[in-house]
């Protein structure tokens, strides 16, 4: 969900909502202009991000788990009715961890490889977070925390917005477009932004507007061509007239606007995707897996797209699990393993691991107490980034204590975050190409945290 700013000026709600109501069912305009004059530079390398969005907040504690007596017996004490079984663990040697020994879920085995091989990074008790916050702090209210904590809607826009203390038109993924757009993507008529998994807050920037693609390719109008009306030209001209022609009135030319890069845009990118080398890695079933699959493709036609630079945004849901939640995450989970496992052997198919970075977000983690088959809304969870420049086998940011009435728990399990998405957004911008001095154009909280030199978590 897009959030306005209330004082968002009118005409930039009218370009807005022209974007967002016009050819419902079609791609979206790619772009509405650069970011302006942008310093001139020659761009020769070529990267990739790509968000995971796991929608309806992921439980992190069947994520990952103590394996170590201990720990697990804590662990256990706190969800006797939905704690994995600790022999079924796929336990780890994280390099550098001095906690426990951790494991992952049964579930994931596919992503357990690249984890050990050093291609995959943990990363731990992540949230949104208005300020660095204790729980002391937390529970004296002594600091301002984000807005409708525990809240799907709210924690959604608070992950995407980077800005979790007030509504925002954009997310940080889009900002970073903004600054990246015109210097690595000249002239290129397709939006650097591309979605799979539908309309999005994070890709949405001041001046880059996200394309979306089906897991079939782009959607292409065909109401203009003749063979669309029984092969009758006068009728095909007529229709690509009503979408095309110039308007007086503001918000009728927003649409004709729209309707022109729509046509246009849709052409480019069928073209550059009809031309682009094949993808022979097999993927597996799955709603994630097919949106993966044309990420790769995607990725295989940025040449023909025009593109040094480029964002994706994935979807998965299914995650809001107070009942049934082993059963059913175990579903999920393996969904999501086998799909990244496929596109990261997609990456070295085509010879682009090193330059692609793929990382999960979720609304929120959730609590360790078990509410009988389930867990309710937390704060705090864990992630993972899968790429060829990441440095895995490691878990960046600090684990917390799995246990009730830890340092940690502001109530029934849920966790204050100890990393702020902030410095994990930060550490993905950066190996991005944003320099460090327009880091907090992106992250306007940034600073709260860490300076620019010191944001980076150390996983890319």
């Amino acid at each position: 969900m897009t959030y306005l700013h209330k004082q968002l000026a009118r005409r930039d709600f009218l370009r807005r909502a022209a974007l967002t109501t016009a050819y419902a069912g079609t791609p979206f305009a790619a772009t509405l202009g650069t970011m302006g004059e942008v310093a001139a530079q020659t761009a020769t390398d070529y990267k990739a991000l790509v968000c995971i969005f796991l929608f309806g907040g992921n439980d992190q504690s069947n994520t990952i788990v103590p394996v170590e007596s201990a720990a697990y017996a804590r662990y256990q004490a706190a969800r006797p009715a939905i704690a994995l079984a600790q022999s079924e663990l796929l336990p780890l040697n994280l390099a550098g961890f001095a906690g426990p020994q951790l494991g992952l879920n049964p579930a994931l085995g596919a992503l357990k490889p690249l984890v050990d091989a050093g291609r995959c990074a943990l990363l731990a008790n992540v949230g949104p977070l208005a300020y660095p916050t204790t729980l002391a702090q937390y529970k004296a209210k002594s600091v301002q925390t984000p807005l409708g904590l525990f809240s799907h809607s709210d924690q959604q826009a608070s992950w995407q917005s980077g800005l979790p203390t007030k509504g925002s038109a954009t997310g940080w993924l889009g900002r970073v477009a903004d600054l990246t757009a015109s210097a690595y993507n000249p002239g290129a008529s397709v939006s650097m932004c591309m979605s799979l998994g539908g309309n999005n807050l994070i890709q949405a920037g001041n001046s880059v507007v996200q394309y979306q693609v089906t897991t079939q390719g782009p959607v292409v109008i065909d109401t203009i061509d003749p063979t669309h009306w029984r092969h009758n030209a006068d009728l095909a001209a007529a229709m690509n007239t009503l979408l095309t022609q110039p308007r007086s009135h503001m918000l009728e030319q927003a649409y004709s606007t729209v309707g022109t890069r729509a046509i246009t845009t849709g052409q480019v990118a069928k073209t550059a995707l009809a031309s682009a080398p094949a993808v022979s890695t097999v993927f597996p079933a799955g709603g994630v897996a097919a949106q993966l699959r044309m990420v790769a493709r995607l990725i295989a036609a940025r040449n023909g797209l025009g593109h040094k630079r480029q964002v994706y945004f994935v979807s998965q849901g299914g995650y809001d699990f107070h009942d049934m939640l082993v059963e059913n995450q175990a579903l999920r989970l393996k969904e999501l393993s086998d799909a990244m496992a496929a596109f990261y052997a997609a990456t070295v198919e085509l010879g682009v691991a090193n330059s692609v970075t793929t990382f999960t977000a979720s609304d929120f983690g959730r609590g360790l107490q078990s509410n009988g088959r389930g867990s309710d809304h937390g704060w705090g969870s864990h992630h993972f980034v899968l790429g060829g420049a990441v440095q895995g086998n490691r878990l960046h940011g600090s684990w917390p204590t799995v246990a009730l009435g830890g340092p940690e728990d502001l109530g029934q399990g849920r966790l204050v975050p100890t990393t702020s998405v902030d410095r994990y957004a930060a550490t993905l911008a950066t190996w991005f190409g944003v320099p460090a001095a327009s880091l907090p154009t992106v992250l306007p909280n940034l600073t709260r945290f860490a300076t620019a030199t010191t944001a980076g978590l150390g996983f890319l």
